[in-house]
């Protein structure tokens, strides 16, 4: 799930796996360079941009001051969502601490602290920070939006709901609606959802702010998937990235659109530049694998960053890797196990579709509890009434 930052322009919610080197076997002496000017690490570039430079100048020099501490946080949150690096989210952390930790903190840091843990999928601390920064300012609308996304991330549609209601009278009506209409589109009322959004995003809402424009109608095209209105689904999304060149949340839903329909060149061509991200380096080895070009680069890519993530014991994406694990190694049992593991954590659409595809897989018994918690919630979406998925076909 994407949300708009209301507070500042940043960009879409994508987090990916740090990936460590780690040695294997007895533990090594530590290394010591022999001369000083050899290399050990590199900051990532966004870290090297002189916006971030000036403000990391500026708070060094300010410690007190949280106007600065703010800016930087948003900075690096935005630097990591864009280029899917999960340190940013760690710099943010470490800027907002020392106010975090006040007894009577400001609550736009409780939120920005709420926004780079969730990005980490830690979101029992997020929803800590979150209601202690709505107690502080109940009528924050970020701090709102963000509990609604939070609550509706782990399945608590009807929770999601009634935080996206005190966001009527304080957001943009079209944010309001839109966070309202994607809980409620998760419970029974898709449709319906669809339909109000759409007259409300017609012609041209938030000209001026292209990324919530961006996130309304990739909510769009998710709800057009769900339908099954292939033809407005891809409408939606192109329209989303002309918006917003940078959503790599829309550029992982239209890929998953084009891999169902085998559209594999145009999944390779859309993220030719996008290896750096595990969401979408992710969508290349699935292209890869399915169009039987047999190249391989891709899922070596990901494999090796996979198992880093194991070593590490990082599970932050479970979902990426049981789809991984049905749809191009068809580790059927590997990747159901996975998709349990996630499970516990989110239920946004794309971890319904791997784990109702992972549990048909697996048998009957496997799939009861997912069966049973579509039927109860309503859920709708036709991908999943489509014949049994082979392992290694695109949900």
């Amino acid at each position: 799930m994407s949300l708009p930052e209301l507070l500042s322009p940043a960009a879409r919610v994508v987090a990916s796996i740090a990936l460590l080197c780690l040695c294997s076997g007895a533990i090594a002496a530590p290394y010591v360079p022999k001369r000083d000017d050899v290399v050990l690490a590199r900051l990532p570039a966004g870290a090297r941009q002189p916006q971030v430079q000036a403000l990391r100048q500026q708070l060094a020099d300010q410690p007190a001051n949280l106007d600065a501490a703010l800016r930087l946080s948003r900075a690096w949150i935005d630097a990591g969502r864009r280029e899917g690096d999960p340190r940013f989210f760690s710099y943010a952390q470490a800027t907002l601490s020392p106010w975090v930790q006040q007894p009577e903190a400001p609550a736009e840091a409780l939120v920005l602290m709420a926004t780079s843990l969730q990005s980490l999928h830690r979101f029992d601390e997020a929803q800590t920070l979150l209601t202690r920064a709505l107690q502080a300012d109940p009528g924050n609308a970020q701090a709102w939006l963000t509990k609604a996304t939070l609550l509706q991330v782990r399945g608590n549609f009807a929770q999601a709901v009634a935080a996206c209601a005190n966001l009527i009278e304080i957001a943009d009506p079209h944010v309001a609606l839109a966070c309202v209409a994607s809980a409620r589109s998760m419970s029974g009322a898709l449709g319906e959802s669809y339909r109000a959004l759409s007259k409300l995003t017609a012609p041209d809402p938030n000209a001026d702010d292209p990324q919530v424009r961006s996130w309304l109608l990739g909510q769009l095209g998710e709800m057009a998937v769900r339908l099954g209105d292939t033809d407005a689904a891809q409408e939606h999304f192109l329209a989303a990235l002309a918006a917003d060149p940078q959503d790599n949340y829309v550029k992982g839903e239209l890929s998953d659109l084009y891999l169902r329909q085998a559209r594999y060149d145009e999944v390779l061509s859309l993220l030719k530049d996008s290896e750096g991200n595990d969401a979408l380096l992710l969508r290349l080895a699935i292209a890869d694998h399915d169009s039987g070009t047999a190249r391989g680069k891709w899922a070596r890519m990901y494999q090796e960053r996979l198992d880093a993530a194991l070593r590490a014991g990082d599970m932050t994406h479970s979902r990426e890797h049981a789809r991984f694990l049905l749809e191009v190694r068809g580790d059927t049992a590997a990747a159901l196990q996975m998709a349990e593991r996630n499970w516990q954590v989110q239920r946004e659409p794309a971890d319904i579709r791997i784990y109702w595809n992972a549990a048909r897989e697996s048998g009957k018994s496997a799939r009861e509890a997912i069966d049973h918690w579509v039927e109860e919630n309503r859920y709708q979406d036709v991908t999943l009434q489509s014949s049994a998925h082979a392992a290694g076909t695109a949900l």
